[in-house]
């Protein structure tokens, strides 16, 4: 039942951190590390945001989320039967804002339109050891590079980091008679060095290098049968947001995050066949502090719903496919006092496919 499951509860979880919060893209999962004998796996995910701002005074901000794709690839090699090794390689960190109307833009009377381009990439090697009575650990090193461009008041940043190293370590405990499975993971924060170039009015071109704290995280996931082909499944993932800022000199802070984020998600797994199962999820994020202190952060919090399936072409090949909707939390930015941008009844829909091999 695990092997013909997990697939479809994969790709709902994964569809569903597109929405996180602070600049969670990913959920950094180690599950793959958990899959039977050998394994290989390739997830592609889209997400398409729909985040308008209202104001009567100001003027409004439409359509300022922006559509970005996110793609993670896995590999899972059973040593022996006590050692396992698993590489990953994901897009934990990004924002896709721009600010083409409203205030915020060239066309509000700023200097340039506001946008916030981050990408990262990261590469996770883990090993675990099984004990033999359903106990494990697994630990190992994550390595992180991020870049992008961010055009505020500041005026504008371009900005790069090369590989920069945290830890991860984890427990976990199986029962694989009733697909009992309960994982415990703690990653370090990051500290990333930054070089790069601000474009400041009328200062010009200066360089600037400087340091940015990504943050330490801890994921509990699990699972367990509750009936014949039925499996429950979720997780919550704890970031630690609050705090997280991104500052130059002279120009002080471009990014700023109040509070940290818990992210969790429930749902249920069925095995309708030998070749399909299915899976429905449901997410939950609380909301944060209002206003946001950073127009990188229009909304906070979310609800969401996700449908997953997966087909089991043969013993080695599986296909799996999700679907997400999300209610992403209200929020408002102060302009001037007595002036705000309401960002109110935003969603967003995730779509996203995986394909699994093992040998």
């Amino acid at each position: 039942m695990k092997k013909a499951l997990w697939g479809a509860t994969a790709l709902t979880l994964a569809a569903s951190t597109s929405f996180a919060g602070g600049i969670d893209r990913s959920g950094q999962g180690v599950n793959i590390l958990f899959e039977e004998g050998n394994f290989v796996q390739f997830t592609w995910s889209h997400a398409s945001p729909s985040v308008d701002g209202t104001s009567a005074l100001a003027g409004n901000s439409n359509d300022v989320a922006k559509s970005y794709n996110n793609v993670s690839f896995g590999y899972k090699h059973e040593i022996n039967e006590n050692w396992d090794l698993a590489l990953i390689y994901d897009q934990p960190f990004g924002a896709h804002i721009l600010y083409d109307n409203g205030p915020f833009s060239a066309a509000g009377g700023r200097p340039f339109d506001g946008t916030a381009e981050i990408n990262s990439d990261a590469l996770t090697a883990l090993v675990q050891y099984n004990f033999g009575n359903g106990f494990s650990l697994h630990g190992g090193a994550r390595a992180l590079k991020v870049k992008g461009t961010i055009q505020s008041g500041n005026g504008i940043l371009n900005a790069s980091s090369d590989y920069d190293f945290g830890g991860v370590v984890g427990v976990a405990y199986e029962k694989p008679d009733i697909a009992l499975r309960v994982a415990l993971t703690y990653a370090t924060a990051i500290k990333s060095g930054f070089t790069g170039s601000n474009a400041a009015f009328p200062a010009g071109m200066q360089d600037r290098t400087f340091d940015v704290d990504f943050p330490e995280s801890v994921n509990l996931d699990f699972q367990t049968g509750v009936a014949k082909n039925t499996l429950v499944f979720g997780s919550v993932r704890w970031a630690g947001w609050g705090g997280f800022s991104l500052d130059t000199t002279p120009e002080g802070s471009w990014v700023d995050f109040d509070d940290d984020t818990i992210n969790y998600t429930i749902g249920v797994g069925q095995r309708i066949n030998d070749k399909l199962s299915l899976a429905l999820q449901f997410g939950y994020e609380k909301s944060g502090n209002r206003p946001t202190t950073t127009l990188l952060a229009p909304t906070t919090g979310s609800k969401s719903i996700g449908l997953g399936a997966t087909y089991q072409v043969n013993e080695q090949l599986s296909v799996s496919g999700g679907l997400t909707y999300a209610m992403p939390g209200d929020q408002y930015y102060v302009v001037a006092p007595g002036v705000n941008v309401d960002f109110e009844d935003s969603s967003a829909w995730g779509a996203g496919i995986r394909i699994g091999y093992r040998f």
